[in-house]
C-alpha cells in the first residue's frame, strides 16, 4: 500500500469532513481534514451580534461566506456584520439583507466601511420599492402588480459612503429585503463592517438570514 500510486488508489464516493489529507507544512510533514480546508473558504457566524468572521486565507481566488443568525435590534450606527483580518487586494462583495423597520415612515441606512487603507470602492444598494412608475423610496416587502415595481438604488463612492436612507416601508410587519453589491481595492490588512441604522436612528432591525458572500479577486 506505501507504494501505491494515487491514481491506483479507490476513488472516494461522498467526501466526509473527517477526511484526512496528508500536507507540507513548513517543511514538517503533517495531516488536515476536510473540514479544515472548509474552513478557509465557508464560514457561518456562531450566532452572535453582530456577525463575525475571521478572514484567515490569503490565497486568490477566494470566498468567504457569512450568515446572520441573530436579530439585531438598531436605533444608533451599529455594527451588523463584520470580516476580521482581510488582507491586501481586490475584492467583490455581495451582501443580502433581510431588515424591518418600527414605523412605516422609518427607513434604513448602510454603510460599508474598511477600517485600513482603500484605494477604491464602489457600492450600490437595491430595492424593490412601492413606486410604480416613479421612485417613492418606500421599500415593499410584497410587491405584486401586473405590471411590476420599480426597483431603486442608493450608491456610493469611498470608504463609508452612506447607502440612504430610504424614506420609509410598506408595512412594519414585512420583511424587506435589498442587495449591496460593490468591489473595492485595499492596500492593507484591516477590517470590513457593514454598518446599519434607522431614518434619525429610529428603530430597524437587521434580520436572521441575511448573508455576505465575499471574493478575493486578486
Amino acid at each position: 500500500m506505501a507504494d501505491t500510486k494515487i491514481s491506483a488508489l479507490t476513488a472516494v464516493t461522498t467526501p466526509a469532513a473527517t477526511d484526512e489529507f496528508a500536507v507540507n507544512q513548513g517543511g514538517t510533514s503533517k495531516k488536515m481534514t476536510l473540514a479544515q480546508v472548509r474552513a478557509d473558504s465557508q464560514v457561518a457566524s456562531s450566532g452572535a451580534a453582530p456577525a463575525t468572521v475571521a478572514s484567515n486565507d490569503s490565497d486568490a481566488p477566494h470566498v468567504i461566506y457569512l450568515l446572520n443568525t441573530a436579530d439585531n435590534a438598531v436605533t444608533t450606527v451599529e455594527t451588523v456584520m463584520s470580516v476580521t483580518s482581510l488582507v491586501a487586494g481586490t475584492y467583490l462583495f455581495e451582501y443580502f439583507i433581510v431588515w424591518r423597520a418600527g414605523a412605516t415612515t422609518t427607513g434604513a441606512q448602510f454603510n460599508v466601511d474598511y477600517t485600513g487603507t482603500v484605494t477604491r470602492m464602489r457600492a450600490t444598494r437595491w430595492f424593490g420599492s412601492t413606486g410604480t412608475t416613479a421612485a417613492t423610496g418606500v421599500s415593499d416587502g410584497v410587491a405584486a402588480t401586473l405590471t411590476g415595481n420599480t426597483v431603486e438604488h442608493h450608491s456610493g463612492v469611498g470608504d463609508n459612503a452612506a447607502l440612504g436612507p430610504n424614506t420609509g416601508v410598506g408595512s412594519t410587519t414585512e420583511d424587506q429585503f435589498c442587495t449591496i453589491t460593490g468591489t473595492m481595492v485595499v492596500s492593507t490588512s484591516a477590517d470590513l463592517n457593514l454598518t446599519m441604522t434607522g431614518e434619525g436612528n429610529a428603530a430597524v432591525t437587521f434580520m436572521a438570514d441575511s448573508a455576505l458572500r465575499l471574493t478575493r479577486l486578486a
